[in-house]
């Protein structure tokens, strides 16, 4: 005659060990004891209870939603301290692999005002990164279009003639047999999209497959959501520090003005110094019917042509600000990528300083006029 003990007469019957006691405890659960005291339960009156209170089938949709729980469980610690995007995005792909026994994991971002998808990552099942798709729109793909709007999954297989052509198309031209698509949501919005392809087979998902799936995917995508805050807020700190130290070295460049003797000389002080602060290839100041300019490439001021001559880099911008007040000055930019928030006030604060710089030349070319001859 076999005995279990209680944690697997409890695993048996689908239930907590606390549980197993109470029963035996109220007679319900017939049991004998040990010598030391401890439990001891025929395997007999175990089975007879199982069928009483729902059978093995019962027993074995508690132990399947008992799996579901743990593999959510697990998922959410994995996700809750990835913070760093690359990681968290190769940890979802791996999970989710691994889960659905899928060949390939694409995870997306959702433009719903664009209406388009636009990849954060590829990834094959050894966790390898692929080539990304960079962005797509989806008109040409009603049915994930769909699935994002009723944030529902769907799944085709490419030997199914009834699937949707757009899909199956892609399906085919990559070698795949079965695609399943996962919409990524948070708070009520798609976010983004989970694609799972398997390269050998077509797939039925088990509804229990997709319900693991989709809670999955709801982890993944607070996780994203998190993420994405994080590498923003990490972003503007740094543009924060960037700017204050372009601040800080102000003062350098308003000592250089004040140094300046005559007004070509102030304008050529101002157009090196906004180019030094602000990493630019060159600058043009312009004040009063005069001019002067600088290129980061030379010593010597440049001439205005020279020092207005874009360079060629994609992304290259001209930022162009006036002071305000009376001496009007105006400087342009020449910067070899997009300008920077912030960069145009520090910009026209040199627009400023310069154009008091102007006043005070101006002043002290009239007080000499004005002075007695010795």
């Amino acid at each position: 005659m076999a005995y279990l003990n209680v944690q697997r007469a409890a695993l048996r019957l689908g239930v907590a060990p606390h549980t197993v006691r109470r029963w035996t405890a109220s007679g319900l659960l017939p049991c004998t004891r040990t010598a030391g005291g401890h439990r001891r339960i025929r395997e007999e009156d175990v089975a007879a209870l199982a069928q009483q209170i729902g059978g093995s089938t019962h027993l074995e949709a508690r132990r399947a939603r008992e799996r579901e729980v743990e593999t959510l469980l697990e998922t959410s610690l994995a996700l809750v301290g990835r913070l760093e995007l690359p990681d968290l995005l190769r940890e979802i792909a791996e999970r989710l692999t691994r889960l659905m026994e899928c060949d390939f994991c694409a995870i997306s971002t959702y433009d719903a005002a664009a209406q388009s998808i636009s990849t954060l990552a590829d990834f094959d099942a050894g966790g390898r990164r692929l080539p990304d798709i960079a962005q797509y729109p989806l008109s040409r793909f009603p049915l994930t279009r769909r699935v994002l709007e009723e944030q529902t999954p769907a799944v085709v297989n490419a030997g199914d003639p009834a699937a949707d052509p757009h899909e199956l198309r892609e399906l085919v031209r990559e070698g795949d047999k079965s695609l399943l698509l996962v919409p990524l949501v948070f708070r009520g919005e798609s976010i983004g999209l989970v694609e799972l392809m398997d390269h050998r087979r077509e797939r039925r998902y088990s509804r229990q497959e997709l319900r693991i799936c989709t809670g999955v995917a709801g982890q993944a995508a607070v996780a994203l959501h998190n993420a994405q805050l994080f590498s923003r807020e990490r972003s503007a700190t740094r543009e924060i520090d960037r700017l204050c130290a372009q601040l800080d070295g102000v003062d350098a460049v308003l000592v250089g003005l004040g140094v300046a003797q005559e007004a070509v000389a102030l304008l050529y002080a101002a157009a090196r110094g906004a180019c030094e602060l602000l990493g630019a290839t060159s600058c043009v100041v312009a004040a009063e019917g005069i001019s002067a300019g600088h290129a980061a490439h030379s010593a010597s001021p440049a001439g205005v042509d020279d020092a207005l001559r874009l360079e060629t880099v994609p992304g290259a911008e001209l930022l162009t600000v006036h002071s305000a007040g009376g001496a009007k000055v105006g400087m342009t930019l020449s910067l070899p990528r997009p300008s920077r928030p912030g960069e145009g006030h520090v910009l026209r604060l040199l627009a400023a300083a310069t154009a008091a710089q102007l006043r005070r030349l101006d002043s002290s070319s009239g007080a000499r006029s004005r002075s007695p001859l010795r």
